[in-house]
Parts: structure tokens; C-alpha cells; sequence
């Protein structure tokens, strides 16, 4: 423990007297007024709700800097560039690990002019970026997503709770993408009165480019992280009790992840794998692309044994209504918030006799299908328009809500 303080002052050290002797970056700062989100990593394809929030602005431009920018991406002219170059990354990183100087450095080189807010996102995140946004004077947002408020390390670990009393004591608003969210993050001992409900955006420009045909078969959708809490395993055997051997349906199966083995062995004990595709790991287009010509979703989410839940709801869900395709979700977290009313069944997460009946009453329902297919499309474009975004986030931003 001692050798590993050493080591730990060593680089705070080396750190602090080197952003001392460094000049101040020249960065890409818009005129005010304007706002910095912060991520852990710029580009990540499992969390582009982050990238639809920065780019849904009215009356604030927008910059989003993160610890790392993930490989094989495109680089965006909204970055600020953490991973690109030595100043910026040491300054940030190191507001991590040495504080002090790093924050002093970084708070100066944003203060020409200062972002009006610094928006968060992820709690743990912007559990650590409290004396930042001190020093800049600004409004203080964090957005709580899942697991940062779900996962045992974070809702039960002493560590991360005390981080999050300092968190709730200094932030001007905490936001939520739902009531069941809203309820998590009071829980962890945020009070009521900073807790604020802004529904996530759909991609929309993104979205444009993704509108396909209905496939012949009865095409039955589940995509994600192939990971417990999703559920899959749910949905694969609802779909092989209520239409295994039905050679006019299939299950389209988009994602990967550390269950792939375990649902691919259940496919074939099921019986069903001459009834299912497997798209793999793909794009944003082509990801939602392949949704928009499934005739229904399923969103089949649960809590993790290690805790980790949803929190709020899978932006597929959302975007996936925003293409006309209508779900059956579980009653999980904030689902059935983000499920069209008359666009979406409510299910019990792991009742798979009534997912099953469920899909098989679909199946053979045609005219049902349409009506919620609509009724999904006209919810989505109402609440999770990125104007609507927009202008919740802006009204925290001014400090009016």
C-alpha cells in the first residue's frame, strides 16, 4: 500500500509540473453561450444517446470532451478531443488523479468565454467533476443512464455513495429519463427537488436514412448487448413456444456480447435455428435499418444478479418506435414509460407463457399490427423528438427549471 502512494504522488507530481510549464491549449470554443458535456469515451456506438443530446441544441452550442475516444471512428468537429493531443488529455485525465493544478489548468483554458453549464454524463462521471464545474462558476448537470445508479458497486459500495452525497450537494439538477430512474437516483440520497425527468432523444436525422419495407415472413426483432439484464434468453423461448416451426415467421437477432454461446445454445435445444438470423455486431444505419423490417420489438429487460438494470430504457426501444415498430416490453424500470400507449404490450420480465401468447396474437393480427405500428411512430416523434430534448435541457441549463 505505501509503494503504491509512492507511485500514486510520483505521477501527481510529474503531472501538476508539467501542465505548470504548459501553455494553454488552443481549443475549438464556440462563443457564449455554450455547453461542455463530458463522457468517458467520445464515439462509443452503445451509448449514442450522448452524441443525440449534444447535437439537439436551440439556444446553446455545444462541446463533448471524454477520457478516450473510441478506435475506428470518425472524428466529430463538436469534439474537444481528449485522447488527441498531450495538453488536453494530461489536464483532464489528470483532474482525476492530481486535482488541484490539473482542475485549475483545465478550468482556464474553458474560461474564454466559460460553458453557461457542464453536463455530466454517467453519475460516476460527474461525481468527480464537481470542483470543475466550481471553479467555472457554471451550472452543474449530471444525467444518471443504469448501471451508475443500479450496479451493487455503485448504489451499495460506501465509497461511491459517499462520492455521490458530495455529487447531490453540489449539482444544480440531476436528470433522469424517467420516474423509475428518478425514484434510483432519490434513492442513493439525491434530493427530490433536483431530480429532473428529460426523455431521451431519437436520432432522428440518423433515423431519416433507416426506413425500410416490412420483410415478408412475420419477422420478430430482438437487438442489443447480449449481456443478462436484456433478457433475451426470455424472448428466444417465447418466440419458439408460440411460433417454432411456423415457416412464415423468424427471429432477426442484431448484437453480440458475452452471452452470444448461451443464446445460440438455446436456439438449438429450442429447435428454432432454421428460424433465425443472426446479423452480429453492426453499425448505427445498418442496426436500425434491420429493425425498421421487423413487424414487432422485444424488449424482454430484467435486473442483473450483480444489479445492473436498464434504470430507465434501451434507446432501441425508443428508436425502433420512432421507425414504426411496434414492442412488447417488459415491466421493467422505465419501459412502459418510453412504450407507446396502444404502440406496445406490457409484460411481466421473465412470464414467458405470456410473451408467447402475446406474440402469437400479433402473429395472427394484422390490423392490430398497423394501428400500433402508427401509434409507436406518432408517440416517438411527440416525446423524443430531439427538439423536445432540446428545450427540457435548455430551460435546466438557465437555471428556469
Amino acid at each position: 500500500m505505501a509503494r503504491q502512494r509512492r507511485v500514486l504522488l510520483s505521477v501527481v507530481t510529474q503531472t501538476n509540473r508539467t501542465l505548470m510549464h504548459m501553455p494553454k491549449a488552443k481549443w475549438d470554443i464556440p462563443e457564449s453561450p455554450w455547453v461542455l458535456h463530458t463522457a468517458y469515451v467520445l464515439g462509443n456506438v452503445t451509448e449514442r444517446w450522448i452524441e443525440s443530446q449534444v447535437l439537439a441544441a436551440e439556444r446553446y452550442a455545444t462541446r463533448l470532451m471524454g477520457l478516450e475516444m473510441a478506435p475506428n471512428v470518425e472524428r466529430q468537429p463538436h469534439w474537444l478531443l481528449a485522447g488527441d493531443r498531450a495538453d488536453l488529455w494530461l489536464a483532464y485525465k489528470g483532474m482525476f488523479k492530481s486535482g488541484g493544478i490539473s482542475t485549475l489548468w483545465l478550468a482556464g483554458a474553458l474560461s474564454s468565454p466559460s460553458p453557461a453549464a457542464i453536463h455530466c454524463h454517467f453519475g460516476s462521471l460527474a461525481a468527480q467533476q464537481r470542483w470543475l464545474a466550481r471553479r467555472l462558476d457554471c451550472q452543474y448537470v449530471a444525467s444518471f443512464y443504469g448501471h451508475d445508479a443500479t450496479a451493487h458497486r455503485f448504489a451499495q459500495g460506501p465509497i461511491w455513495r459517499r462520492r455521490y452525497q458530495r455529487l447531490f450537494s453540489a449539482a444544480d439538477a440531476v436528470l433522469a429519463e424517467g420516474p423509475a430512474m428518478a425514484s434510483r437516483i432519490v434513492a442513493l440520497g439525491c434530493p427530490q427537488d433536483s431530480v429532473r425527468v428529460v426523455r431521451l432523444p431519437a436520432d432522428a436525422a440518423g433515423l431519416a436514412t433507416c426506413l425500410r419495407p416490412k420483410a415478408d415472413k412475420f419477422r420478430v426483432v430482438i437487438a442489443g448487448r447480449f449481456i443478462e439484464k436484456k433478457g433475451f434468453d426470455v424472448a428466444i423461448r417465447a418466440f419458439a413456444r408460440a411460433l417454432k416451426g411456423r415457416s412464415d415467421a423468424e427471429l432477426l437477432v442484431i448484437g453480440g456480447g458475452e452471452l452470444e454461446g448461451d443464446y445460440r445454445r438455446l436456439v438449438a435445444e429450442s429447435g428454432i435455428e432454421a428460424q433465425v438470423s443472426w446479423a452480429g455486431r453492426l453499425p448505427f444505419a445498418d442496426f436500425m435499418s434491420q429493425v425498421a423490417t421487423a413487424h414487432v420489438g422485444l424488449f424482454p429487460s430484467r435486473t442483473a444478479t450483480n444489479g445492473d438494470s436498464e434504470g430507465g430504457a434501451p434507446v432501441t426501444l425508443i428508436e425502433s418506435q420512432w421507425l414504426g415498430v411496434p414492442s412488447i416490453v417488459s415491466d421493467h424500470d422505465d419501459l412502459s414509460f418510453v412504450t407507446a400507449p396502444g404502440g406496445g404490450i406490457v409484460l411481466p420480465a421473465s412470464d414467458v407463457a405470456q410473451w408467447a401468447e402475446a406474440l402469437s396474437s400479433l402473429y395472427h393480427d394484422s390490423t392490430q399490427l398497423e394501428h400500433m405500428s402508427h401509434a409507436a411512430h406518432e408517440f416517438a416523434k411527440a416525446y423524443h423528438s430531439p427538439q423536445a430534448n432540446a428545450q427540457a435541457r435548455e430551460r435546466i441549463y438557465d437555471g428556469t427549471d
